[in-house]
């Protein structure tokens, strides 16, 4: 495995050896970094609400913020939305941790740095819930995850879009190994932290079944290795946003 310049490496839920299947992702720390925050539909930030998706890096993921904890969540948002819950870490690891939105389209994992009081959140995985037959789940709004960033990226957007978002090509581990379809580098580009901290995290996916051209691609962006995302292969792949994981400093 590879080393990483941060002082730990966080590992969120597994992609099962990277199966095809966008319901299943792993995550880890890495030499990415976070953004600017806008919201899809304005420049300014949403009030405290319910109904606040908005991602800001390092600041909020919704109504989460650097001060929150679980108690707080459970009396803004209602208990029915927030519980605690077990949380997959890393190689067969598990950490009790808090679960918003539990098996809906908007299911988020916060993992706490005051584990004791479950208070101030250390990150935050976006992971939206699917069924057995890789379906989403309903949420508030139905099957779709209302998370999203300044930079509209969100869970759906394409290894293009998030591209153009940043500005520049960056780099992500090839396909079909634990750590496959993951960002390692935004290579300078717009959703770099600029503090050299990282404050946000993006696993791709790819569909469960595949063309004949898309399969000879894929065969040519898998194994232990970084690849770019101007790769002709990865643009003809174009694999999607499964997972956020933002990180509070």
């Amino acid at each position: 495995m590879k080393q990483h310049s941060l002082s730990f490496v966080l590992l969120i839920t597994t992609f099962a050896c990277q199966q095809k299947r966008p319901d299943s992702t792993l995550f880890l720390v890495d030499s990415v970094a976070g953004i600017t925050p806008v919201s899809l539909q304005t420049t300014e930030t949403p009030g405290p609400s319910p109904d606040n998706f908005l991602i800001i890096p390092g600041r909020q993921v919704g109504p989460i913020e650097a001060n929150a904890t679980e108690a707080s969540l459970v009396a803004f948002l209602g208990a029915e939305n927030v519980v605690r819950d077990t949380i997959y870490v890393a190689e067969g690891t598990y950490e009790i941790g808090t679960t918003l939105y539990k098996n809906t389209a908007d299911q988020a994992h916060i993992l706490w740095k005051d584990k004791d009081r479950f208070a101030r959140p250390e990150s935050v995985l976006i992971r939206p819930a699917y069924d057995q037959d890789n379906r989403l789940l309903p949420g508030t709004a139905g099957p779709v995850s209302q998370w999203f960033t300044d930079t509209k990226i969100r869970p759906g957007s394409s290894l293009r879009e998030v591209e153009k978002q940043n500005g520049r090509a960056f780099t992500l581990y090839g396909f079909d190994w634990d750590y496959g379809g993951l960002s390692t580098s935004w290579k300078g580009g717009s959703l770099a932290n600029k503090k050299g901290r990282t404050a946000i995290s993006v696993g791709f996916s790819l569909p469960e079944t595949m063309t004949d051209s898309q399969q000879k691609n894929y065969e040519l962006v898998v194994g232990d290795q970084e690849f770019s995302s101007a790769n002709p292969a990865m643009q003809q792949l174009n694999p999607t946003v499964h997972t956020l994981t933002l990180f509070f400093e």
